[in-house]
């Protein structure tokens, strides 16, 4: 008599009783192992990409470029933070949120940063460093979650990290350098596979965090939005939407709370406020001009950027087009969209603002090679997608990824190797940095400094300073500043710092200082050159 077997069932209950019974460790190291298993050709891939562009980011990081306005005051605001519990070591003014140099003073509190460089700008250059990495990567997984192949995606990266003009402004403790990592997490999560509700949130409180590391970041939320919108599922699109909205806005919130609760929200005599200087900002600030208009600072800050890298922002505006009609790249490029047309509208625009630029700049360029060589889910609308359907032909889909392919290694290899060989061999004269360690030599630390905000950390954090010393442009915005400080005793600032067209309007005491003091020393040559000048014991500040 013959017996039948009967395989076992698997009852996913049991299962999921044992996953429950494992340590929570446990569960974590498995889920890891079955996430890298799933990945291992994307990381294989992408971890020597990162190594380069991160390479390429670090060579010479320190010697180049050279000092310019802007970090040392996102520093010395880090500094304060951190060994004051202050926003900043003068009354806070709200031109930008705080979230930029909390992440700062956080990552130099856990790795005692400060004290771990001879200069501030060293450490910020290892927070750029940081930042510049995991923004690559970031790129990477938003190519893939948005259809490129890994090929597309790798090119995005390079592109990315590789460009002259991204490098030199990417080694700058610039706010939006990281904007672009909290920025590109917001787009990776909208567009999470699963399109859980815990995507939604995340995606929501790195836009916020964003957006609170430099407000301009606003201008994005309706290419945010947009992405958002474009990846939910219907079934719980109404519960993610107002979820997330009201995570993000709650966390947004903090910054208007902060000046509300410092009774500094509304304008008022005696004190800074939100309102005010939002009102200044985007009401009283000198404009710089459109674009199209060849005499405006817009276009000659443009020239300038091109000067370093013309090809990677050029060819982001021509696959502008074609990425508009990639349903999946459509807020991609309503992001780059919106950052060419603040360059048109006439308004301010910062010497750092082409960041904002050039990740969008990467994607739409290798999103668009991808679409017309016919990467599935990348299919234009319109007629190229009536071709598509008939089939573009294997020959055709090689011949144009080859032809992008030739043409980005010769961009490459003839305009940007010759650049980056520069920037990570020559060493740059760094004439604030000279000029520090002289007064560390000849100054005796009672006396009052006026300087560049690029030094004003050093002079504290190193040397001892006390009573520290005043940022230049403080002594004339500041009230407290101006009411507390009794004399002058040196200036320490660039040349190019008392040839501004209005810098007798913007700095009338360090103007009137300068006509009282000789010069002890000097260091560079040019504009950038750096002038010790005593002021005159019997000068007195005009009150």
């Amino acid at each position: 008599m013959s017996r039948t077997l009967e395989a076992p069932t698997l009852d996913l209950r049991d299962v999921a009783d044992v996953d429950r019974a494992l340590p929570a460790h446990r569960r974590a190291l498995i889920a890891l192992q079955v996430w890298t298993a799933r990945h291992a050709r994307s990381i294989a891939l992408l971890v020597p990409l990162l190594v380069l562009v991160g390479a390429v980011h670090a060579v010479g990081m320190s010697t180049f470029p050279g000092y310019v306005d802007d970090p040392g005051t996102y520093l010395s605001q880090a500094w304060s933070l951190r060994y004051e519990g202050q926003l900043s070591p003068y009354s806070y003014f709200y031109d930008h949120a705080p979230g930029g140099w909390i992440q700062i003073a956080a990552w130099a509190a856990l790795t005692d940063g400060f004290d771990r460089y001879d200069s501030a700008i060293a450490f910020g250059n290892e927070c750029m460093l940081i930042a510049r990495v995991v923004s690559a990567g970031l790129l990477f997984a938003l190519a893939r979650r948005l259809g490129l192949g890994r090929v597309a995606a790798s090119v995005a990266v390079l592109l990315f990290g590789l460009s002259p003009l991204a490098v030199v402004y990417g080694r700058w403790t610039f706010l939006d350098n990281l904007v672009t990592p909290w920025l590109l997490l917001a787009f990776v999560l909208a567009y999470a596979p699963r399109r859980s509700l815990a995507a939604g949130i995340g995606a929501a409180l790195a836009f916020a965090t964003a957006a609170l590391t430099k407000e301009t970041t606003l201008l994005l939320l309706p290419a945010f939005g947009w992405a958002l919108l474009q990846n939910l599922d219907r079934r719980n699109r109404p519960q993610v939407l107002v979820t997330a909205g009201f995570a993000g806005f709650l966390l947004m919130a903090m910054y208007p709370l902060l000046a509300l609760f410092k009774g500094e929200l509304f304008e008022g005599p005696g004190h800074n406020s939100l309102l005010g200087t939002a009102r200044w900002q985007l009401a009283d600030r000198a404009a710089s001009g459109s674009v199209l208009d060849p005499d405006s600072a817009t276009s000659h800050q443009l020239h300038n950027w091109l000067q370093y890298d013309h090809w990677l922002p050029l060819l982001g505006l021509a696959a502008l087009p074609v990425a508009l009609l990639v349903r999946r790249l459509r807020p991609a490029a309503l992001a780059l969209a919106i950052g060419w047309l603040v360059l048109v509208r006439g308004g301010y625009v910062p010497f750092m603002y082409v960041i904002n630029l050039l990740p969008w700049s990467a994607l739409l360029v290798a999103g668009a090679g991808a679409a017309l060589a016919g990467t599935p889910g990348l299919v234009p609308t319109g007629r190229l997608r009536r071709r598509a359907a008939e089939g573009f032909g294997y020959g055709f889909r090689i011949a144009t990824a080859v032809i992008l392919l030739v043409g980005l290694t010769g961009v490459a290899t003839v305009s940007w190797a010759p650049e980056l060989r520069g920037m990570m061999t020559v060493s740059q004269e760094q004439p604030l940095r000279s000029a520090t360690k002289w007064l560390a030599r000849n100054v005796p630390r009672d006396k009052t400094l006026v300087v560049h905000d690029s030094i004003w950390t050093d002079l504290v954090q190193h040397y001892g300073y006390d009573p520290q010393p005043i940022i230049a442009y403080k002594l004339d915005t500041d009230p407290a500043v101006r009411a507390a400080v009794k004399r002058i005793d040196y200036l320490v600032v660039p040349d190019w710092y008392y040839r501004t067209a209005d810098a007798a309007e913007k700095y009338p005491t360090l103007m009137e200082a300068r006509k009282h003091a000789v010069p002890v020393a000097a260091f560079g040559t040019g504009d950038d050159r750096v002038q010790v000048l005593r002021v005159s014991d019997r000068w007195e500040l005009p009150s």
